[in-house]
């Protein structure tokens, strides 16, 4: 055992001698607060491999014994990459242990038996982010990324995109749900069922009905502000060939810029230190979410700042409020002239009506003719050849306002 070992492992083992961990502080089994305390409960805790930096990190390190020590217990031998995640984390920083996410009261038809011990909840949903981040929380659950899954549902049959998405229906989505998510079911026993978990998709449907996944974005037990930053973990689902935008990005001048000029490392910080004076290249977030411009705010709903849904084969029909157009124009004013956005803006816009006009629109009423009239055993090619066409206009349309005009693809 290392030195450092040794000093988060005293530290622990002094709180526990001193009685954090006595019968007057448990709580029964069924009331709020934590779960019935094991028999072990008297026993050091555990080492595993930490740094002093890690130890030195728990600001105050009897609230969060007090609350999760039973977890950490176990989970530093059982799953220990978990738990170097958890204590290097903003979570452990602040207090927040494993009972704040993953317990509740025994009476919650979503908790389940846990180590013969406890009860626990293993889907953490917004709601449960909700306790401590309501603002986002609430942002988040007006967003495409919450509603992926519920859009595809609710597509209805005058969609442009319908005969494409329909063909997904029969099977619930389930190829979809790496990105759009799944409704997630649980067993008798109340634990996720294999069939549906674990999953990351952003706008998964969760046992308590809310819809999504903070995880699908600040992913892992670190829960970290860097890399929902980063374009890395937007490519997860951006990209691919229904998804042109990651390769877009990753060609256009703000992607080559991140890859070989910015300071990764500046990903980590928080508020103001996210804009232009910090940053050499924007990435997604820092362009749809960051909130250092002037006059905005951090957003959960990339939406919030996007006046066209060039997703749409309809794009430019889509309503939209006006001011939406001006969030946007907030961030790109970080680095850009205003003369300069506005003639970007324009000039996009422009061939943006042309091209739905003589190219979108023709198109869209010559297949809608066809898959009318063709007959069943032809019609998977032809909506194969109408799917590739819905991707490349969408490749021209995002091309037109992040990559380079005149291109279906990259």
């Amino acid at each position: 055992m290392t030195q450092r070992s040794r000093s988060l492992s005293l530290g622990l083992a002094l709180f526990l001698a001193a009685g954090i961990f006595s019968a007057d502080a448990r709580t029964e089994e069924g009331q709020a607060g934590s779960p019935p305390a094991p028999e072990t409960a008297q026993q050091p805790l555990r080492t595993n491999r930490l740094d002093q930096e890690s130890s030195n990190r728990h600001k105050d390190t009897k609230k969060l014994v007090d609350k999760s020590a039973h977890c950490l217990e176990c989970h530093q031998d059982e799953t220990p990459g978990i738990f170097e995640e958890w204590v290097n984390s903003t979570h452990a920083r602040a207090g927040v242990g494993c009972a704040d996410c993953h317990a509740g009261e025994k009476s919650d038809k979503s908790l389940s038996p846990h180590a013969g011990k406890f009860f626990i909840r293993t889907v953490v949903t917004p709601y449960i982010c909700a306790k401590c981040h309501k603002e986002e929380a609430l942002d988040f659950s007006a967003s495409g990324h919450a509603r992926a899954l519920e859009l595809l549902k609710e597509m209805k049959e005058d969609d442009p995109r319908y005969p494409v998405v329909s063909r997904h229906k029969d099977s619930d989505f389930s190829q979809c749900g790496g990105c759009h998510g799944v409704v997630v079911s649980l067993d008798e026993n109340n634990l996720p069922n294999p069939a549906t978990w674990p999953g990351s998709g952003a706008g998964r449907i969760n046992p308590d009905k809310s819809h999504g996944t903070c995880a699908s974005c600040h992913m892992g037990h670190r829960f970290s502000v860097a890399t929902a930053r980063q374009p890395e973990t937007c490519l997860r689902c951006h990209d691919g060939a229904n998804y042109p935008e990651g390769e877009i990005y990753r060609h256009s001048l703000h992607g080559v810029a991140y890859e070989t000029q910015t300071d990764k490392k500046l990903m980590d910080r928080t508020g103001f230190f996210y804009d232009a004076s910090q940053m050499g290249s924007p990435t997604c977030a820092f362009c749809h979410m960051n909130g250092s411009g002037h006059g905005l705010l951090t957003q959960h709903n990339p939406a919030w700042r996007l006046p066209h849904d060039l997703t749409s084969p309809q794009a430019p029909l889509v309503p939209r409020a006006e001011n939406l157009r001006n969030n946007m124009k907030s961030g790109c004013n970080q680095c850009h002239a205003s003369g300069v956005v506005d003639r970007f803006f324009a000039d996009a816009d422009s061939k943006l009506q042309e091209y739905q006009k003589n190219v979108v629109e023709p198109k869209l009423a010559e297949f809608k003719q066809k898959l009318s009239a063709v007959k069943e055993q032809d019609r998977r090619q032809l909506v194969d050849e109408y799917s590739r066409f819905l991707t490349e206009s969408k490749g021209y349309r995002m091309n037109l306002y992040m990559g380079r005009h005149g291109r279906t693809q990259r």
